[in-house]
C-alpha cells in the first residue's frame, strides 16, 4: 500500500476546510435566524454558537471517516484514504484520536504534519498516535 504524500493531504485538508466552514455558516446563520439577530443570541446563542465552531470539523472528519470508507469529501478528490495501520477500515476510537491529536499537531505550527517529509513511511503524529496511515486510494 502506498501512503499519500504530504502536498495531497494538504490540499485535501484545505477542500475539506471549505466544506468545514460552509457548514459552520449554514448552522450560524440558522442560529442567528432562529435569535432574530445576531444582537440579540445572549449568552446561550454565543455558547451555541461556540459549540458549533468548535464540533463542527470534528464531527464532519468522523462521520465520513466511519460511514464513507475512511475518506472525507477532499481525501475523495485527491483520491487517498485513511486506514487502520493493517490496512483495515478504521474504529470510532480511532478516529477520535486522530481529531484531537490533529488539533494539537496542528497547534504546534504543524510541525506534525511536516513530520511525513522526514518520515519513510510518509506518516504524521496523527498517524502514529492514532494507528492509522493515509493512503493512496486504490482503484476498484
Amino acid at each position: 500500500m502506498k501512503y499519500a504524500g504530504f502536498f495531497r493531504r494538504i490540499f485535501s485538508l484545505v477542500y475539506d476546510s471549505f466544506l468545514v466552514l460552509g457548514i459552520i455558516l449554514v448552522f450560524t446563520f440558522g442560529l442567528v435566524f432562529l435569535h432574530g439577530g445576531y444582537e440579540k443570541m445572549g449568552i446561550v446563542g454565543q455558547i451555541l454558537q461556540l459549540f458549533i465552531i468548535l464540533l463542527s470539523g470534528p464531527c464532519y472528519y468522523i462521520y465520513f471517516w466511519l460511514k464513507n470508507k475512511g475518506q472525507t469529501t477532499g481525501m475523495q478528490a485527491w483520491k487517498i484514504q485513511l486506514v487502520s495501520h493493517d490496512d483495515k477500515p478504521i474504529k470510532i476510537k480511532q478516529a477520535f484520536i486522530r481529531c484531537i491529536s490533529s488539533i494539537f499537531t496542528g497547534l504546534l505550527f504543524g510541525l506534525g504534519y511536516f513530520s511525513i517529509f522526514w518520515s519513510k513511511d510518509k506518516i504524521s503524529w496523527s498517524d502514529r498516535i492514532s494507528n492509522t496511515r493515509i493512503v493512496n486510494k486504490k482503484l476498484t
